[in-house]
């Protein structure tokens, strides 16, 4: 049985834009707070409603217990627990592990639109860890750390410059670091190749990969790849870092996102619309 999910949700400001509502996936050591800071409530500003939920065993949501024993299958569950409420086909938004379960999720289901935020690649985290083993040997350390033992054993100063930019106040990065909590084993082997993505590009629903053009754990070059593996639209920001909705330019991506979504739904129809296309040619790709 399925343990009980924290959920928060927003109805849509004075202008409803979409009966689509979106729904946020967070990622990897974090919770539905990550979303609640900014995306939750500017989106419905915009006319959107949006739900963000805490995955089992994080925030406040049940498992914690059985939390290192969660698999990518049990959090694709915990999605379709939260999308079955809705009564419209969502928009899906995840960032890192979050990606990589709207990936898994659209194996089997539909969605409207789908944005993947510095998610982690459909072959999984074995290309990303490797090049952050090899260029940054000490934030590869961090990340085994802060896995192996917990936030307390962090160089919040190292890990700070790879999450969040300079711009972010201190005090405020602290309080982030402050609430990450350490991810499910299996969740994160299943990411190491057991359990990768099998996906069509034909069957899938417009797709945008949103990535930081300096991003130290997903590197864009895999933004890019994920865009091209899986026929979508992408984008790169520079001046943000991997957390993009908690860093202090967060508005520079859900800006982007939203005039991505605006530009994908059909005027007469209100339905979102993949252009007829197989791959993005990289020099074609939106560069910010």
């Amino acid at each position: 049985m399925s343990p009980e999910l924290e959920i928060f949700r927003r109805n849509p400001g004075n202008k409803p834009k979409c009966k689509n509502p979106i729904v946020f996936v967070h990622g990897a050591f974090t919770g539905a707070w990550c979303w609640n800071e900014h995306f939750l409530t500017w989106f419905a500003d915009q006319g959107f409603e949006t739900i963000s939920f805490s995955l089992r065993g994080h925030g406040g949501s049940g498992g914690r217990d059985l939390r290192s024993l969660a698999s990518i299958d049990d959090y694709v569950e915990d999605l379709e627990t939260v999308v079955d409420t809705l009564g419209q086909k969502p928009i899906l938004i995840g960032h890192s592990m979050g990606g990589y379960i709207i990936q898994k999720y659209l194996e089997k289901h539909k969605a409207a639109a789908a944005v993947l935020m510095a998610s982690v690649p459909p072959e999984g985290l074995l290309a990303s860890n490797t090049m952050m083993a090899m260029a940054k040997p000490d934030l590869y350390l961090q990340m085994f750390w802060l896995q192996a033992i917990g936030p307390h054993t962090l160089l919040r100063d190292r890990l700070g410059r790879a999450m969040l930019s300079p711009d972010i106040a201190e005090d405020e990065g602290m309080i982030y670091f402050g609430r990450l909590e350490t991810e499910s084993h299996r969740a994160l082997m299943d990411m190491m190749g057991a359990n990768p993505v099998f996906l069509s590009q034909t069957d899938l629903p417009p797709i945008l990969a949103i990535g930081a053009r300096n991003d130290e754990i997903i590197q864009s070059e895999l933004v890019n790849h994920t865009a091209k593996r899986l026929g979508a639209d992408c984008i790169l920001l520079d001046d943000i870092a991997h957390a993009m909705m908690l860093d202090a330019k967060w508005e520079k991506a859900s800006s982007q996102i939203a005039k991505w979504l605006e530009k994908k739904r059909g005027r007469k129809t209100g339905q979102y619309l993949k252009e007829d296309r197989s791959l993005i040619d990289y020099k074609k790709r939106i560069q910010f």
